[in-house]
């Protein structure tokens, strides 16, 4: 093991000792060695972990930049460890490595119960820095009793409460520099020698990817800034104080009245606090990350802000996706979308950044899942997601509710939720064209298809659950939506089966005798399928459980119009509407609710300054204002889920065959011209895909760049008017080879 011969070390301390008011952590231990370098170094490689979060530094340089290392796991089956190219920041003679720790997930209080779900005191490192010289000769630096440990500046924090800090105090790096001494500091205490939950980090880490400048807009007890944006991070202020003076600053998402509004962030503090020294300094957090948009600063004492910003983290997935159109609402609600997956995507898929909550909710990521990976490359992302899924998996093949699990927090086998075991792997292969997700997954999924058929009578499913989850005013039946899902999660394994070369005979059967168990127990001889909600007849047209999807069809369209044609899908129903809508031949409908400013509809929340996707569609009102202070946060990307109907649909860019070894171009242009362009680019496995249309004079000009190698399938609705193919008139049917593709076309009606 990559850590043999080193020791999980801690300070020794066993139990709360914190002074900081309202922080239930600790003073961060920092830990440190001194040691040599010979002449001649080649290569310097760190290895570090902990049980708690850490920041490793060399000399007084960070040793990398990654933020809340070792992630967001469950500390007692999986605990990651990370690698550091730290060749540049050692010099012949003397060094020093070390690092500086906080509770984080291990120890700190967790979610809405604000319980320490996976360990307690003591905070643990380990390290290992393997020195190799030129001569052929390693060294090796390891974590046991020798390393000296204190406490410094950061004197509790936590990621829902905030964070504590003595500015008098040296600052992080300044404890690792050669010329601070380390006589007074106490020798760590060794752990044990335990590595084999340890594995390496394989996904992007989290890093600061944005800076946004915060505008003064008000005061109340404090001055009132303004990010514009709201996401995830950390506020970065340079002041000039007085000594002793205390700066406090709070983390609010919304304004009520001018003043910032904090109760929809429950149990969670969210605040900051400083005490500054003398002079010019920087205030920003270590170990804690908010959701907010706006920011109070409170000063006590003397003190001038000189620059104030937002520094902004989430894990540093490549960009995958562009998209643009000739409508600002629709590119509001497409950016809206990639701040929210950028605030909740930190360390696993979250549902908020802000209140007391902050967990991986496996429902939440499979109805966004092909969203975030046209958005960005999530390979990696997901498929270590995949992984701590499979970990918590209950004996009897049930999928928890979140991910990591936080015992006895929520349940387990919930319909939608559980089955993110099937869908995310199929579609992270149908995105990447990696076998290898299919081969990880395919036997959990069998474990959870025969624990639906086991919590089963006659193949229909209890009606329990989250169901729709926040549908407005149209609760769809729990068991028609469990049952429909206990079919299609059976389709996609027997798919995988097939696609594995594996027999799926089995599973086939199964799934034809769950869907007629469902119209048999949920159709009436009308075809109106119990409940009578929108949510029920997508599904059924989704997941091919009706007959007569014509009538089905039908249905929908009815429950649309009792509606005065508005959704009232909750986050599980609304990832089928506009798909399902255009694919029935109705794209006229899917881009009149796209575009709807009326409540409920994506255009309301934009009309009501929304910069990141609600988790309510009534999530704030003119006429009621704030919703149910009990759940209520304005940044979760679950109804984000219709920018994968923007990338696939409406500019029509689609995987014909697994991780785009083909590419399917069909676009759905707006029937009545509302949208006049529309364009997107996908840098796809097989390389970038760049598709755009715009309408002149009711002509459609569709414009396609993509890798000459790499066949793509169109699908145009309409009379084919010209063809050119890189600058030449041509036949339509040379256009699935060319690397550059212009087709008019008039649409049909």
């Amino acid at each position: 093991m990559i850590f043999d011969g080193a020791k999980w070390i801690s300070n020794g301390v066993r139990q709360y000792v914190g002074t900081s008011e309202g922080i239930y952590s600790n003073p961060s231990p920092y830990f440190r060695k001194d040691f040599q370098v010979k002449g001649g170094l080649v290569k310097a490689t760190l290895y570090a972990s902990s049980k708690g979060i850490y920041e490793a530094y060399v000399n007084d340089a960070y040793a990398g930049d990654e933020l809340f290392t070792p992630g967001f796991t469950n500390y007692g089956k999986l605990i990651l460890y990370q690698e550091y190219d730290v060749t540049d920041k050692l010099k012949k003679g003397k060094n020093s490595v070390g690092a500086v720790l906080s509770e984080g997930w291990y120890a700190g209080e967790l979610a809405y119960q604000k319980k320490q779900y996976f360990g307690t005191w003591p905070l643990c490192l380990v390290m290992k820095l393997v020195l190799e010289y030129k001569d052929g000769t390693t060294e090796e630096i390891v974590t046991d009793s020798s390393f000296k440990t204190t406490t410094g500046r950061i004197l509790a924090s936590s990621f829902l409460d905030g964070e504590v800090v003595d500015n008098r105090l040296p600052e992080s790096y300044e404890m690792f520099d050669l010329g601070m001494s380390t006589e007074d500091w106490d020798s760590a205490v060794e752990e044990g020698s335990d590595f084999s939950l340890l594995k390496p980090q394989e996904e992007e880490p989290i890093r600061f990817r944005h800076r946004l400048k915060g505008m003064l807009i008000g005061h109340d007890k404090g001055d009132i800034y303004d990010f514009g944006q709201n996401t995830a991070g950390v506020v970065y202020m340079k002041v000039k104080a007085v000594e002793d003076t205390k700066i406090t600053v709070r983390h609010g998402e919304m304004l009520d009245d001018g003043k910032l509004y904090t109760a929809n962030l429950r149990r969670a503090r969210c605040i900051d606090e400083y005490i500054c020294r003398k002079g010019k300094q920087i205030l920003t957090p270590t170990f804690t990350f908010h959701g907010f948009r706006y920011a109070e600063v409170i000063i006590e004492g003397d003190a001038d802000i000189i620059e104030i910003y937002m520094n902004v983290c989430h894990n540093d997935l490549a960009r995958a996706g562009y998209l643009e159109t000739s409508s600002e609402l629709v590119n509001k609600i497409y950016t809206n979308t990639l701040w929210s997956q950028r605030s909740n995507f930190i360390s696993v898929p979250t549902d908020c950044p802000q209140r007391d909550e902050r967990l991986g909710w496996t429902g939440d990521a499979q109805i966004f899942a092909m969203t975030a990976m046209y958005n960005a490359d999530c390979k990696a992302f997901f498929a270590r997601y995949l992984r701590d899924l499979r970990l918590d998996q209950r004996p009897d093949g049930a999928v928890t509710d979140v991910v990591p699990d936080l015992y006895g927090l929520t349940g387990a086998g919930t319909a939608a939720w559980a089955d993110a075991v099937t869908v995310i792997p199929y579609h992270h292969y149908l995105m990447y064209g990696d076998k290898t997700i299919l081969e990880d997954n395919v036997e959990a999924m069998k474990k959870w298809i025969a624990c639906m058929k086991e919590n089963s009578e006659g193949l229909i499913r209890p009606a329990v659950g989250y169901g729709d989850w926040l549908s407005i005013e149209d609760d769809t039946d729990k068991s028609v939506l469990a049952t429909a899902y206990f079919a299609h999660s059976t389709d996609i394994t027997a798919k995988v089966l097939r696609i594995l070369g594996e027999d799926a005979s089995e599973y086939e059967a199964l799934s034809a005798e769950v869907k007629a168990a469902f119209r048999a127990a949920f159709v009436d001889e009308n075809g109106v399928i119990k409940g009578d909600t929108q949510t029920s007849y997508l599904l059924g047209l989704a997941f091919d459980i009706c007959e007569d999807r014509a009538l089905c069809f039908e249905h929908l369209l009815r429950t649309l119009e009792r509606k005065n044609w508005r959704l009232s899908t909750g986050f599980v129903g609304v990832r089928f509407l506009l798909p399902v809508l255009t694919d029935m031949g109705r794209a006229d409908i899917a881009y009149k609710l796209l575009l709807s400013e009326e409540y409920p509809s994506w255009g309301f929340t934009v009309k009501n300054g929304a910069t990141s996707i609600w988790e309510r569609w009534n999530s704030y009102t003119p006429e009621t204002g704030f919703g149910n202070v009990g759940m209520n946060s304005f940044n979760h990307y679950s109804l984000g889920s219709c920018v994968e109907w923007m990338y696939s649909r409406m500019v029509g860019i689609r995987p014909a065959t697994p991780g785009f070894g083909k590419v399917l171009i069909h676009p759905y242009t707006d029937p009545e011209n509302r949208i006049t362009y529309a364009k997107a680019s996908y840098d796809s496995e097989q390389g970038l895909i760049d598709v755009s249309w715009e309408i002149e004079e009711g002509v459609v000009v569709l414009q396609v760049y993509k890798p000459a190698d790499l066949e793509a399938e169109y699908v145009i609705d309409g009379e084919i008017v010209s063809v050119t193919i890189d600058g030449e008139e041509a036949p339509m049917s040379f256009a699935g080879d060319a690397e550059e593709v212009e087709i008019r076309y008039i649409p049909a009606k």
